[in-house]
């Protein structure tokens, strides 16, 4: 079953290719234009991790953070912070306020869903993964 997904973002052309980039690799994907569209869809029915944009009209993510882990339904949901800031003092409120990543537009696709998978715990896309040899061990 695929991890489900939900882009809070403002920008369309962003949550849109972003959700192609996601769903490429196997994932669902829905998407919120606001704060409290998405805050609502993660209540109906909880993802399995959230990608939130900061700068948005109206109730900003930082709001939109603090309310999904005020809510006892929302809360235990992964939030990763998904901007185009690069501030040292986003990642600090971030991670205060919750977050468990930071992670900055424009993205290296692979690296998304490599802390996509990681938060989620994917450890069928980690087994699949080459692993490297064990020094010492020999077919004989």
């Amino acid at each position: 079953m695929a991890h489900r997904v939900l882009i809070i973002d403002d920008d369309r052309w962003i949550a849109m290719s972003t959700a192609m980039v996601l769903e490429a690799e196997g994932f669902a994907v829905d998407s919120a234009l606001s704060g409290p569209e998405g805050i609502e869809k993660v209540r109906a029915a909880p993802p399995g991790i959230v990608l939130l944009d900061i700068m948005m009209p109206g109730m900003d993510g930082w709001e939109t953070l603090e309310r999904l882990k005020a809510d006892p339904v929302c809360r235990p949901v992964p939030v990763v912070v998904f901007t185009a800031r690069e501030q040292r003092e986003g990642r600090s409120r971030a991670r205060e306020l919750g977050a468990v990543e930071y992670f900055r537009k424009p993205f290296r696709p692979d690296a998304l869903v490599q802390a996509l998978r990681h938060h989620l715990g994917d450890t069928v896309a980690a087994a699949s993964a080459p692993q490297p040899p064990i020094v010492g061990d020999r077919a004989s």
